[in-house]
Order: structure tokens, then sequence, then C-alpha cells
């Protein structure tokens, strides 16, 4: 008789840990295995204390509103998040980035910024880099920009895909 209220249990305990997994890599930006540094991509931010990290890594969409390039060599994407993304602007972003995601592509162009330089030896960007217009889909750091009013970023970009 005893043994049935500890299977019961035991089952119980099995799928709340299941469920609870599922939630937690559902709601936190996936499994680290999609979120990894590839060609340890972060090691080339130009001064990456900066940078606050909300999450570790994270995937969103939405569509390219401008491409800028930068003198560090960077190239800033614009982004309007898709709806199901648009919890992650925040009052800076909607007063200086026009309510727009920063993306950061890092180490696209030869840096004209002389201490930006160093960051982007031994480094070759093979992220491409959206036009204007372009629905796309990034994975990287969810980052606050502390030099830049804490607007929130993907920064550095781990991937990208167009369409």
């Amino acid at each position: 008789m005893k043994a049935r209220p500890a299977v019961a249990l035991v089952t119980v305990v099995l799928a709340g840990s299941l469920a609870g997994f599922y939630l937690y890599d559902r709601f936190n930006g996936g499994s680290t295995s999609s979120c990894s540094d590839p060609a340890s991509i972060s090691s080339h931010v130009y001064h990456s204390y900066r940078l606050q990290i909300v999450k570790s890594c994270i995937t969103a969409s939405g569509t390219v509103d401008r491409v800028i390039e930068e003198a560090d060599g960077d190239v800033h994407v614009r982004l309007i998040l898709d709806q199901a993304y648009s919890n992650l602007t925040n009052s800076a972003n909607d007063q200086y980035q026009y309510g727009d995601l920063v993306v950061e592509i890092i180490c696209v162009n030869t840096p004209s910024q002389t201490d930006a330089i160093p960051a982007c030896q031994n480094y070759t960007n093979q992220i491409p880099v959206p036009s204007a217009g372009q629905h796309i889909t990034i994975t990287g750091p969810y980052v606050l920009d502390t030099d830049h009013y804490d607007w929130a970023e993907i920064h550095p970009v781990y991937s990208l895909v167009i369409g």
C-alpha cells in the first residue's frame, strides 16, 4: 500500500522537474548549445567593460530600420523589433535610438578609431550585414551600454539570419 504513494510522488517530482527545465530553457534565451560564442567573438568587443550583461544570450527578430558604420569598426543595426520582442527596449532606446534595439556586428571594417584597433586584431567578421528593410533574426548577449545612456543592445551578434 505504501509503494503506490511513493511511486506517485516520484512521478510528480519527475514531471515537475522536466516541466521546470523546459520552462527555464524556453524563457531564458534557449539552451547554451544554441548560444555559443563562435570564434570567441566576445573577446573582440571594444571596451567590453562598458557592457552590463542582462542575459548572456538571447534570440530576437525584427526589421532593420538603419545600418550605421562606426569608427570603431563595428556596424550598428537599428532594429524595429517584432511584437514578441518589444519588451527588449527601454526608455534610452526610445529617447536616443528612435525606439529601436541596437544590434552590433563587431569588427566589420578596419577601425579608424585608434583605441579600437587592438580589439579587432586577429579577428575576421563572418556575420552578414543586412540592409534597411530586411527582416532578420539575431542571437547574442543582451546588454545595457553604460557609455550610452544604458540603452539596450545585442552586442556582439553571434549569429544573424536574413529573411
